[in-house]
């Protein structure tokens, strides 16, 4: 028996875990970059992945390093108020490496929809966000301080994004010491990219999040048990990293439910584990399946289930021919949840469900929908 240990993993979205599964080399390459100087491709970067896969995570956390390093770290959302939100956050925190004549700049600042004010001091002319944000840049590259830029969930639809974009282009050609690392859901990426306004994106590094590879999982769990004070069977390890299929986020949940079985004992059990798991695919169902079926369409759902008669992979010939359209019908929808994240190609005409554990949920879903539409 041990007394009460505080539950060490964090299945809540943003959090950083004690240990990250399966993503050391891509914090590195980035982190390289930084210490590579100006023009090193890393300092562009786009994670791209299905909700639950780690971005907001990754992005917290190569902030985190960053900031370690001697770096000043910004991070938000993509949004309508992100320009003044960038300007707040860098003040706050470079005002150790910024003169005092710059932190009294004049700023404008948006709190609950209501346009703010604050002139400081009124010697200074208006400026442009761009010359505001260069002129800040300079004084903290000239102090031996880089920026690094986070922002989560893109959207092109947000002109301010592209502003920052467009910004940090010219910063890139000037050798400013600045990085930009983004993340969004595949379609919201592939929207962006296609945009003609911001081309020069296309060039920026990009990490497709892919499921973690069992062993790294098995590695992660452990380590984390092990470092808050308690041990897991190597029987019961193993079956709860198998249950993850190498998702980030069900990796954070299953841990946190087999934690939380017998908190009393020193082992983590077999029984512990089974009990866990059940109730982790509960929360990830709630937590990121159900959002992900809502944003999809009639078709895209017909699609996913005409998927289902086939073991590992299906043909777009045999997808197209159970929903009862053309090929080239199917092939739109196709297309669609690829860039979802929800499938992916497995070779020339086939594809196979990519996101872990939503075919299994597909199915439920079929089988609930189909028991209601017949008052079952």
């Amino acid at each position: 028996m041990i007394t009460h240990l505080a539950n060490p993993f964090t299945p809540t979205f943003g959090s950083i875990p004690i240990h990250i599964a399966g993503r050391d080399n891509i914090i590195h390459d980035i982190m390289d970059g930084l210490n590579n100087g100006p023009g090193d491709p890393n300092r562009a970067t786009i994670f791209v992945g299905a909700r639950g896969t780690g971005k907001t995570v990754l992005l917290a956390k190569i902030a985190e390093e960053a900031s370690a390093n001697g770096w000043i770290s910004v991070d938000v959302n993509a949004s309508s108020d992100m320009l003044d939100e960038i300007l707040i956050q860098l003040r706050d925190n470079a005002s150790e490496h910024l003169a005092p004549e710059t932190l009294s700049h004049i700023s404008s600042i948006s709190l609950a929809g209501v346009s703010v004010s604050r002139t400081v001091n009124q010697s200074v002319r208006k400026s442009t966000w761009r010359s505001e944000l260069t002129s800040i840049l300079k004084e903290l590259n000239e102090n031996n301080v880089g920026l690094l830029l986070t922002i989560d969930e893109v959207d092109v639809r947000i002109d301010e994004l592209k502003t920052v974009i467009t910004t940090f282009q010219h910063f890139v050609r000037e050798r400013r010491d600045m990085a930009l690392v983004m993340a969004g859901l595949p379609p919201k990426v592939s929207s962006l990219l296609r945009d003609d306004s911001i081309s020069f994106l296309r060039r920026a590094f990009q990490h497709h999040l892919e499921a973690v590879n069992e062993s790294e999982v098995q590695f992660s769990l452990k380590k984390t048990i092990e470092l808050a004070g308690r041990k897991i069977d190597s029987d019961a390890l193993d079956i709860a990293a198998k249950s993850t299929k190498g998702f980030p986020f069900m990796i954070q949940l299953v841990g946190y439910q087999i934690w939380r079985q017998n908190t009393q004992e020193e082992y983590i059990s077999l029984g512990d584990v089974e009990a866990g798991i059940a109730l982790a695919e509960k929360d990830l169902e709630r937590m990121i399946f159900e959002a992900t079926y809502r944003e999809l369409s009639e078709q895209d759902i017909a699609f996913l289930e005409a998927m289902l008669e086939d073991d590992g992979y299906s043909t777009v010939a045999n997808v197209a021919t159970r929903m009862n359209v053309t090929s080239k019908y199917a092939g739109m929808y196709r297309k669609r949840l690829i860039e979802q994240g929800i499938i992916s190609s497995s070779g020339y005409g086939k594809v196979a469900f990519d996101l872990p554990m939503f075919r299994e949920y597909i199915q439920r879903k079929m089988f609930t929908d189909d028991n209601i539409v017949h008052g079952i």
